[in-house]
This record gives C-alpha cells, sequence and structure tokens, in this order.
C-alpha cells in the first residue's frame, strides 16, 4: 500500500459561532488550496448530536507537503482564526495504515 498521509481535527466552536467557524475553515481551505503541496481535497463534519462539535480531515500528497503547510505564515494565519472561534482544537498530522474497500 502507497503511504498516504492526513490532516485531522476536531473542533470545539463558540455556541453560537457555528456558521462563523464554517467560513473561517472554508477560508482555511482557500488557503490550503493556494499552496504549492496543496492537498487533494478538505471535508468538513458537523456532529448532529452536538452542532458545536466538528472534525475536518483530508489527504495530503506528502508528509513534506502537510510540514510546508505547517511552516507556511498564510496557511498558520487562517488556522489561527479558525481556533480563535473554538473552545478547544486539535489538529494533527496521520499517516493511513489502512483500507477496506467494502464491495
Amino acid at each position: 500500500m502507497e503511504e498516504s498521509y492526513y490532516t485531522h481535527a476536531m473542533w470545539k466552536v463558540q455556541l453560537g459561532r457555528e456558521a462563523e467557524f464554517v467560513a473561517a475553515w472554508q477560508a482555511l481551505s482557500e488557503v490550503f488550496s493556494s499552496l504549492e503541496g496543496k492537498p487533494l481535497w478538505g471535508s468538513l463534519l458537523q456532529s448532529l448530536a452536538e452542532p458545536t462539535l466538528f472534525f475536518s480531515f483530508g489527504p495530503w500528497r506528502s508528509l513534506a507537503d502537510v510540514e510546508a503547510m505547517r511552516a507556511d505564515p498564510r496557511a498558520q494565519a487562517a488556522l489561527a482564526k479558525v481556533k480563535a472561534l473554538c473552545v478547544e482544537a486539535a489538529p494533527g498530522a496521520f499517516r493511513r495504515v489502512a483500507h477496506v474497500e467494502v464491495p
């Protein structure tokens, strides 16, 4: 299996600021899309049971691209805007170790 790298984050958003958070996350994705080593795609999920709880994730072509994003000042500024809307944020980088296709 070819190595795959992902970013994944848990976001606990301030009550009442959910729409603002979604807009800030979309602005972050625009910054990510402008990077030389941009992600392949990104998804933002909102919990149905707890509407202030979000998860985001997306694959990157290489770990070097993730590291370059983490070092990019524009990406860090956009991430700071997203984090400012949260009471808790836990972003991280991951590698895929298993994948199952369901027929």
